[in-house]
């Protein structure tokens, strides 16, 4: 995601729909390198790291069998975090900018 001025963002809040959220991690499989995946349970307190894939930990956000994912990785020459959230209307990000 980059700014009006082509800087990369420090950080972005936006709210997704089931589609959106879809292919938000499909650009991400597409571009990114260095992916880690961590997801969080409904009830837990910490989050683990899996193995699944992006594709495989949006249908678990989607079916609500994880409530979130945090997913670090580098793209554009810097290391990024996305937080990803079920809510009410969907789905929420949140994107760090964490630094090269």
């Amino acid at each position: 995601m980059r700014s009006a001025d082509d800087k990369p963002v420090k950080l972005v809040r936006k709210r997704l729909d089931a589609d959106g959220l879809v292919s938000h991690l499909r650009s991400l499989a597409a571009q990114a390198t260095e992916i880690e995946i961590r997801v969080k349970g409904e009830s837990a307190r910490t989050s683990d790291a899996t193995t699944d894939s992006l594709d495989a930990v949006g249908h678990k956000l989607v079916t609500g069998e994880i409530a979130a994912v945090q997913i670090r990785f580098f793209e554009n020459d810097d290391w990024w975090s996305d937080t990803l959230l079920r809510a009410k209307d969907g789905f929420r990000l949140v994107r760090m900018r964490e630094g090269a």
